[in-house]
């Protein structure tokens, strides 16, 4: 490992390691005979940790249990963090999954914190698109205030709001070396490049080990599902044409990345627990990293504690092979596909794609399925969005194997009256009926 890194210590319980690669194969933490040099700032980065998330519909006593897998999967990071004897603690974004989170979370994060400062360890938090405010008064006229805030007013924390008016960078000197950070983000409703704000910084341009800690979509990484990811999303020109930073902490994103842009070194800390069906299938976890003046050192994704993803993709044409499959038959083909992926460990997703009639579809029983993931599953999401529901005319049509369109055939139809029309005022009414008609299709196609 160039340049050396953190003396080995126990790392946190169940955290295994990955270097510098995306669902690559880990390995048992350890960091051995390394040597930590005075110019080399260890940190470990986190992101999007979510703590309060809770999906709708879901048991107590699961969604209970989700919360504490959420918690834990933060302190296996806090715990490593202690435990290497890091400089920083870096949080960029989505702490919580609300602005304005229970209790519990509150006190369990307070007792992270307090854990990380009595340990020497300086923790930097930057305000996520979930845990801030999107308005900026209450209805009691007081300033609504990111859960964070409370943490930086007892001293455990610097926090950093996503949309500054300008950046106001912090400068730490740890031993020998001056290290700059900032913090950037988007908000929900926000259009623009947020990195297009940054100008010139007399101040951090001081420091040898330049930080800029991020919340945002950035090119190349997003799916375009939502606005933001569209309308605020970050280029790598902007990021290749900044000279400020060295090295960009980002979050947002779910999945681990390392990322060399131009001279600048940017590493997505990635989600520490699957949030949803949407996160790709790498496993959580946090980065740990040893950062310099003239380059990085090393740049591990320590992976913790986490449920797993499976997917089943099911198409039509595969339940209904013969088109002759009764309710019974076509769940129990479901849940026999379904049987191998499911244990208490596992998230499933059944996502069903294809075109079937309006019986065929009255014949999945949803309902049999749902409860048979959540007696087997942690839990079991059944994504029907990818059906197609045929009209009667449409489905004989798809039977039959013949092209079936409404227009042509109602053409065909009036056509055929109009020519057997004896007399002619006859036929102009149905010529005029014919062009209503066609009309009014073309009408509703268009809503």
């Amino acid at each position: 490992m160039e340049g050396g890194a953190a003396p080995e210590k126990d790392c946190a319980p169940h955290c295994r390691m990955s270097e510098n690669n995306v669902g690559g194969n880990t390995a048992q933490t350890g960091f051995s005979d390394q040597q930590r040099s005075n110019d080399t700032i260890t940190v470990v980065f986190t992101a999007d940790n979510h703590l309060g998330y809770t999906t709708f519909g879901q048991q107590p006593v699961k969604r209970e249990e989700r919360q504490q897998r959420l918690r834990h999967a933060f302190q296996q990071a806090t715990d490593f963090a202690v435990g290497q004897g890091v400089d920083l603690f870096v949080q960029a974004g989505d702490l919580f999954d609300a602005t304005t989170p229970d209790e519990r979370d509150r006190s369990f994060v307070s007792a992270r914190l307090a854990q990380l400062h009595q340990a020497g360890v300086r923790v930097f938090a930057l305000g996520g698109v979930c845990d801030t405010p999107a308005e900026t008064h209450t209805l009691l006229g007081d300033a609504a205030q990111a859960p964070q805030v409370s943490y930086a007013h007892l001293g455990v924390m610097h926090y950093f709001p996503p949309n500054p008016t300008q950046l106001e960078p912090v400068m730490v000197k740890i031993r020998d070396v001056l290290v700059g950070i900032c913090g950037l983000g988007v908000l929900a409703g926000q259009e623009g490049n947020p990195l297009t704000r940054v100008h010139e910084q007399s101040e951090i341009e001081r420091a040898a080990v330049s930080i800029l800690l991020l919340h945002a979509p950035i090119e190349g990484l997003t799916t375009g599902r939502s606005l933001l990811e569209r309308r605020a999303q970050v280029s790598r020109s902007s990021i290749e044409d900044q000279s400020l930073f060295r090295y960009i902490l980002a979050g947002y994103h779910h999945s681990y990345q390392h990322l060399h842009i131009g001279q600048c070194e940017v590493i997505v800390a990635g989600a520490t627990q699957h949030i949803d069906f949407s996160d790709p299938d790498q496993e959580p976890g946090f980065v740990f990293l040893g950062l310099a003046a003239d380059g990085i050192r090393w740049c591990k994704h320590i992976v913790v504690d986490s449920l797993k993803l499976q997917r089943l993709l099911l198409q039509t044409s595969e339940l209904w092979p013969d088109g002759t499959s009764t309710t019974a038959s076509t769940t129990d083909s479901i849940l026999e596909q379904l049987q191998p992926l499911c244990s208490e460990e596992t998230m499933v997703q059944l996502r069903l794609e294809g075109q079937l009639t309006r019986g065929q579809y009255h014949q999945l029983d949803l309902n049999q399925i749902r409860r048979y993931g959540e007696e087997h599953c942690f839990a079991l999401a059944i994504d029907d969005s990818g059906l197609e529901i045929l009209s009667e005319l449409e489905a004989i049509s798809a039977e039959t194997g013949e092209r079936f369109s409404p227009r042509e055939e109602l053409m065909a139809l009036a056509d055929e009256w109009i020519a057997v029309a004896d007399d002619e005022q006859e036929k102009k009414a149905l010529r005029a009926t014919k062009e209503d008609l066609l009309a009014a299709m073309d009408e509703v196609k268009r809503r």
